[in-house]
């Protein structure tokens, strides 16, 4: 006996149960549009508050240390007088080499690969390092009975203090009423320099003979014009001293111990 087997049909759902169980695809479609459309939009917003540049850190103290020439800290305040001296010719050299204009961005603004802030500082090592060997050198040579820059300061207050007693009881000065900082270590190494090529020379650390001064005079006779080696000998002998000097000190400056503390260095403001 043979049976017959219905195919069975599957229970329609009703519609109600269909909104409830299952999304149409456009509904998918449009939900992923939207979704992509708010990730794009939130690529082009700003980032989070902690994803920004820092802030600069701020200044450090006048007294921090910089950096060491030769075991001799510099603190910021000495390192600052040299940033300041150095300033225009950094936005001369930017303006010239790669024509920076002056700008809230200026001293940031990388060219190739350095930056007018980096380039200052540099400098400034670079001075302070032959100033500190220079003051060293005079020390050594019974000049100076401090080299220090606190001993220094110290000097700069009573020099002016003894200034100002000395106008207020109408005594007579020459030069200002009060130096500057700036300007008294200015004044203060000027007359140093001189004073210890002096003492290099009559120790006979730089010779001035004849032969060697009149090599000098032949190679630089520009210098010299319309004069005879007999009538030029003073200036002469003094330019000569005066460049074997710039070697003697490029020389300790070149082989001094430098250490910068960038934490600190870094920090120093240029602007």
């Amino acid at each position: 006996m043979s049976t017959s087997t219905r195919p069975r049909t599957r229970p329609r759902t009703p519609a109600k149960n269909r909104a409830a169980g299952s999304v149409p695809l456009w509904a998918i479609a449009v939900t992923a549009l939207v979704a992509a459309a708010a990730i794009a939009v939130a690529a082009l917003l700003p980032g989070p508050r902690h994803s920004r540049p820092p802030a600069a850190a701020p200044a450090p103290p006048v007294t921090a240390v910089a950096a060491t020439v030769d075991g001799q800290d510099i603190p910021v305040r000495e390192l600052a007088l040299y940033l300041a001296q150095e300033r225009a010719a950094t936005f001369t050299h930017f303006r010239q080499k790669f024509g920076a204009d002056d700008g809230p961005d200026f001293w940031t603004t990388e060219h190739d690969g350095q930056t007018p802030a980096a380039y200052l500082r540099e400098r400034a090592l670079a001075d302070v390092t032959r100033v500190t060997v220079e003051l060293h050198l005079a020390h050594r040579q019974g000049l100076l009975a401090d080299s220090g820059y606190d001993a220094f300061l110290r000097n700069w207050q009573a020099e002016n203090a003894r200034r100002r007693t000395a106008v207020a009881t109408h005594q007579v000065i020459y030069g200002p009423v009060q130096y500057t900082e700036s300007n008294y270590f200015t004044y203060v190494l000027s007359n140093l320099a001189a004073a210890l090529r002096d003492r290099l020379t009559d120790s006979r650390a730089i010779t001035t003979p004849d032969s060697a001064l009149r090599s000098y005079f032949t190679a630089h006779r520009g210098d010299f014009p319309h004069r005879s080696f007999a009538a030029a000998h003073a200036e002469v002998r003094q330019a000569y001293v005066l460049d074997h000097y710039r070697t003697l000190i490029g020389h300790l400056a070149g082989s001094a111990r430098v250490r910068v503390h960038h934490k600190v260095f870094d920090a120093v403001p240029v602007a």
